[in-house]
């Protein structure tokens, strides 16, 4: 299920396998937020979260940029707090968590084609940054669009899945992820908000992350 949040009202559409995502440049002048997962996945199946404490900036060349300022922080508490307010536990050590969470600003347009490998070449969270045995991205929903200038992403990957045998690489599931358009970064009071409620409104249209009050 796909989800999209357009000039303060959250519409949901069911689409066909073979239907592309929407040109969000044709949605908004203010901002729109979207949402897809893994509808296979049992979220309560998962406990504990690993999000790192700055936000990669894709598409800023061929060296990996992170934002780590106050904005940015604000941006991360933000998330925290929605994920905390949904039965999560943040841990330290990425190798002890269920799922991880990368955040990403994309400061030049940025293609993405399923399955969506090639973000260690636009400047994205390369896999192995999770682990020495993943391999490369794996989406389970068709993934075609692009990112352009101002929009922010969140990512969850399932570190669940990793091999047994860890001496082989196998390609890391991304099992839920979310993008804002029509954002500013690091430009306003006005567009930091913007952000916020961005951030709000993903988690607000993905109920299935909530473990707190699903039987398990």
């Amino acid at each position: 299920m796909k989800k999209l949040f357009l000039f303060a009202l959250a519409v949901t559409a069911l689409f066909s396998s073979c239907e592309k995502d929407p040109d969000l440049n044709k949605l908004s002048s203010d901002y729109a937020v979207y949402t897809n997962y893994d509808n296979s996945i049992q979220f309560n199946k998962f406990s504990s979260y690993y999000l790192p404490d700055s936000i990669l900036i894709a598409g800023s060349g061929m060296k990996a940029q992170y934002w780590k300022d106050e904005n940015a922080q604000k941006i991360i508490n933000e998330v925290v707090t929605e994920m905390d307010d949904r039965g999560y536990t943040r841990v330290d050590d990425k190798d002890k968590a269920d799922v991880g969470l990368q955040l990403s600003y994309a400061q030049s347009t940025t293609q993405i084609i399923s399955p969506g490998y090639g973000y260690g070449y636009y400047g994205w969270w390369g896999a192995g940054f999770w682990g020495p045995f993943w391999n490369d991205w794996y989406y389970p929903y068709p993934v075609s669009y692009s990112y352009d200038t101002g929009t922010f992403v969140a990512e969850m990957v399932d570190l669940t899945a990793k091999p047994a045998d860890e001496s082989k690489k196998v390609d890391l599931p991304v099992i839920w992820h979310a993008y804002a358009s029509g954002l500013m970064y690091n430009n306003s009071r006005i567009d930091m908000q913007l952000t916020l409620r961005a951030v709000g409104q993903a988690f607000e249209q993905s109920p299935y992350l909530n473990i707190l009050y699903t039987d398990k």
